[in-house]
């Protein structure tokens, strides 16, 4: 087929599995690959990972009126190879902020994942006894490239809940031992 002039390719219309007709795109456009909005939503259809909770003191009971450690291990870059318009396209997420639920009605954002005892920089003092359910939300960044050439940043950001970490607020009370 032509179209102004210039070589094209026929090309089926479906709409909703209806076939609407073939129409004729110039190679150039045929060439070019996926359009910007298919890769966005590639990113939004993809599964990203869900941050797992991670809590100091260990085992599911932390103290009240203590500082509670939270963490999570998901800091790294996460890609996936998928197939657009026949062209090989890598997009990446990369965590950029955690927004942590702590179960009690308090929560935080923060741009780490936090850390572990004795770097930790995401603690949470629980103000009563009884059980609460915490967890993690991821936002990432994305940005991909189409077969080797240059990264495209995408302008929005996705969030990803992470599964909830049952906790057990508990009371430590003194007892006097004789020996």
């Amino acid at each position: 087929c032509e179209v102004g002039g210039e070589e094209g390719r026929n090309n089926y219309v479906f709409r909703d599995g209806e076939n609407l007709g073939i129409v004729c795109i110039p190679v150039s456009v045929a060439e070019s690959g996926p359009g910007h909005s298919d890769v966005v939503k590639e990113f939004r259809r993809l599964s990203w990972p869900r941050s797992r909770v991670v809590v100091q003191p260990p085992g599911g009971r932390t103290l009240v009126n203590l500082a509670t450690i939270f963490f999570t291990s998901n800091s790294s870059v996460s890609s996936r190879t998928v197939s657009l318009a026949d062209r090989s396209v890598l997009i990446e997420a990369t965590p950029v902020k955690y927004a942590w639920s702590f179960g009690d009605g308090e929560s935080a954002v923060t741009s780490s994942p936090g850390h572990a005892y004795p770097d930790q920089d995401v603690t949470h003092v629980y103000g009563a006894t009884g059980r609460v359910e915490a967890a993690v939300a991821t936002t990432y960044r994305g940005r991909y490239r189409i077969g080797n050439r240059d990264w495209v940043d995408i302008e929005e950001t996705l969030t990803v809940a992470g599964p909830e970490v049952e906790l057990n607020i508990v009371e430590a009370r003194p007892q006097l031992v004789i020996q």
